[in-house]
């Protein structure tokens, strides 16, 4: 939104001067306060109110010396002065003190009461010793239900009188601009903007410090677009008279940042800021500039400004969070911890913003600033309000199979499981869980749940194979008959589940491994001269055992020959060599 649109704020309205009575301006017949008459139906109106002062009694009299000065100074057909008479009755029939200071508003309102076109706004203190004094005025007007101002140059006078004879002067050189000023606003109203950018260029010709003609001028441009420097070169003037004028500071942001100059627009605007910051519709929109800039941090201040004025406030909370969030994924690493905690006092400000969006923003912040207690934390609370939500139940258990935690790995990825039978993740975790509690038979239940359920069962396939291994392993070092059965029980429990070349492998190897082991001890016994019969009784069943694993590693090895095809030709050729020895014991030792 352009900055521009909120650059001044409507007065607020004198309630009690509205209803005021209007008092009556000079009739024809009556005395006049100023020479020339009586006012025609277009003469100018003046309002020239007691000025602000440390010295209440300073503020009234040099208010009336400048409005005795300009009426002594101009025909009242020309620039009417209203009458103090006037001033102090509307005032003191709204319950005012006829020597009130009243502030840019309601004096502005006590104009419209009196017909004021233009007020003389100022505060006038003494100055070191004697009766100099110093003024600062400017002259005000309305346009449409903005007020506009005209700063004078400030004034160092011997006395009041001396005083209100250069007020009169600078008044008068900026009131020769006004006449094509009106032109100007009238003309832009009208939408004639070619008609009324001559008007303002007239105006400033006729008073070079015309901040009201510049202000036409920009009004103008803010329908035609000109280039960005055509703006930026009339909001300048204004601001080298005016360095308040919001109007002024509006465009020339803006301008600044169509022309790439981002640092400038951001100076400019803060500035704007600066001039007003209790002004929430103007903070507003420069917060939503700064928030598309390239340090939007730089609206953190505005924000906590405006928080200060209306605390808990869940858009500007809201608003704080997403901005420090963007500036630290922008660069800004230092900022992750500030976001995250800008997000919590969301939360507690509008219970209703822990939806899903936030809880995963917050989880990002907390991983990108490599907080694991943080992120935990923040993972379990989503993980609670939103159950169903499969990714937080997921990050929770990785998280605490991480720390060490396998009891509340495994509740939490039980807990993914519930959500999604079919998630092979889930599963994985929940096995890796078991696993590391030394509960094989529970990882392998898992698996056998999840296969069923349509999980992936080449990789829990491999999970399995993480308990087969090292069972397969020991026997290879050990060389021992039990070790092997243990290998072989291991990897048909996983074959059973979900079958692999792997699996195949081990079996083939451990099925053959025994079947040797059983082939030796029953040469052994039949190669005894006075075998007992209960000695060839066992032999015979070692035969057995051999019979049965050489044939099932010949099943399972052409499956498994993939792992390992050196050592898969050698067993398949073992296994044709010894199982030819079968039949011969068998026949030797008389078996069943």
């Amino acid at each position: 939104m352009s900055l521009r649109r909120h650059a001044a704020s409507a007065a607020s309205l004198l309630a009690i001067l509205v209803a005021a009575p209007v008092l009556a301006q000079p009739r024809p017949g009556a005395q006049p306060a100023q020479r020339g008459g009586i006012p025609k139906q277009d003469t100018p109106y003046i309002l020239i109110p007691v000025l602000q002062s440390t010295d209440r009694v300073l503020g009234v009299t040099a208010a009336d010396e400048i409005r005795s000065r300009f009426q002594s100074e101009h025909s009242a057909q020309e620039l009417f002065v209203i009458t103090k008479t006037n001033i102090n009755n509307t005032l003191e029939a709204s319950g005012y003190k006829p020597d009130s200071a009243l502030n840019s508003a309601d004096v502005m309102e006590l104009a419209k009461q009196l017909r004021g076109e233009y007020v003389l706004e100022g505060k006038v203190n003494k100055t070191g010793t004697g009766n100099a004094v110093h003024l600062e005025t400017r002259l005000l007007t309305k346009s449409g239900q903005q007020t506009l101002a005209q700063p004078l140059p400030a004034i160092d006078a011997k006395d009041v009188g001396d005083a209100a004879k250069q007020v009169e002067h600078v008044v008068s050189e900026a009131l020769k601009g006004a006449p094509a000023y009106k032109l100007c606003r009238n003309d832009y109203m009208a939408q004639k903007y070619d008609a009324a950018i001559k008007d303002a260029q007239a105006s400033i010709a006729a008073y070079p410090n015309s901040t009201l003609a510049r202000t036409c001028l920009l009004m103008v441009y803010s329908q035609q677009k000109p280039a960005p420097d055509e703006v930026i070169s009339v909001s300048e003037a204004i601001l080298k008279n005016d360095p308040g004028s919001l109007l002024a500071l509006g465009n020339a942001a803006d301008a600044y940042m169509a022309k790439g100059d981002t640092t400038k627009g951001i100076e400019y605007t803060m500035k704007m800021w600066k001039a007003d910051p209790t002004n929430q519709t103007i903070a507003k929109s420069i917060i939503q500039v700064l928030a598309t800039s390239g340090s939007p941090e730089v609206a953190v201040p505005i924000i906590d400004t405006m928080l200060v004025q209306t605390p808990g406030d869940p858009e500007m909370l809201a608003t704080k969070w997403k901005i420090l969030l963007k500036a630290a994924r922008a660069g800004n690493p230092k900022l992750w911890k500030p976001a995250i905690t800008a997000g919590e006092e969301l939360v507690k400000a509008d219970s209703m913003a822990a939806n899903l969006d936030y809880f995963q923003r917050q989880i990002g912040a907390a991983q990108s600033d490599n907080d694991v207690a943080k992120t935990q934390e923040i993972a379990a609370k989503a993980a609670q309000k939103f159950p169903k939500e499969l990714s937080f139940q997921l990050l929770l258990a990785q998280m605490y199979l991480k720390a060490g935690q396998s009891q509340q790995a495994m509740a939490a990825s039980r807990r993914a499981m519930d959500v999604d039978p079919k998630n092979t993740t889930a599963a994985l975790l929940a096995m890796t869980a078991a696993n590391n509690m030394n509960q094989p038979d529970t990882a392998m239940a898992i698996a056998q749940k999840a296969i069923a359920s349509g999980a992936s069962k080449d990789s829990l396939g491999q999970m399995l194979l993480s308990n087969a291994i090292p069972a397969f392993q020991k026997a290879q070092t050990s060389k021992e008959r039990v070790d092997w059965e243990a290998s072989l029980k291991a990897a048909q429990t996983v074959d059973g589940v979900a079958p692999s070349p792997q699996s195949k492998f081990f079996i083939a190897v451990s099925s053959f491994s025994i079947a040797a082991d059983a082939l030796t001890n029953a040469q052994k016994i039949q190669s005894k001269p006075k075998a007992t019969k209960e000695e060839k009784a066992q032999a015979c069943e070692e035969v057995k055992v051999a019979e049965d694993n050489f044939t099932t590693a010949q099943i399972a090895m052409p499956a498994g020959a993939s792992v390992d095809k050196g050592a898969a030709g050698q067993i398949m050729q073992g296994i044709q060599t010894y199982s030819g020895y079968v039949p011969q014991f068998k026949k030797a030792l008389a078996c069943k």
